[in-house]
């Protein structure tokens, strides 16, 4: 699940350059860079989303105060997959979940 609060991105008013995820499973914390370009687009989407520290960074289509589903997840994967020109048969969440995108 994508839990990641606007808090964990956001430091005084700026991307942070590096952030932490808990993992779901595990609970450990992944330490992770964020690359300009990442915040960059992060921003502009923090912009458009508004919200609070304590808002998730990707809520739910439906209840915009829970965190985005798996199913939505999903579904976006999908998307990204396919707008890059690969099968969206052969890449999934569960494909891709020990690569450092998914995990942020």
């Amino acid at each position: 699940m994508v839990k990641v609060k606007i808090g964990d991105l956001v430091s005084g008013g700026r991307i942070r350059a590096r952030a932490i995820v808990v993992q779901h499973k595990t609970k450990r914390p992944v330490h992770f860079e964020l690359m300009e370009a990442a915040r960059a687009s992060l921003l502009a989407w923090l912009k458009r989303r508004g919200g609070t520290v304590d808002d998730y960074a990707f809520p739910s289509r439906i209840d915009h105060a829970m965190h985005i589903s798996m199913r939505q997840y999903a579904r976006l994967v999908d998307e990204w997959v396919t707008a890059i020109g690969l099968r969206k048969e052969d890449y999934g969440t569960h494909s891709l979940r020990r690569t450092m995108a998914s995990i942020i």
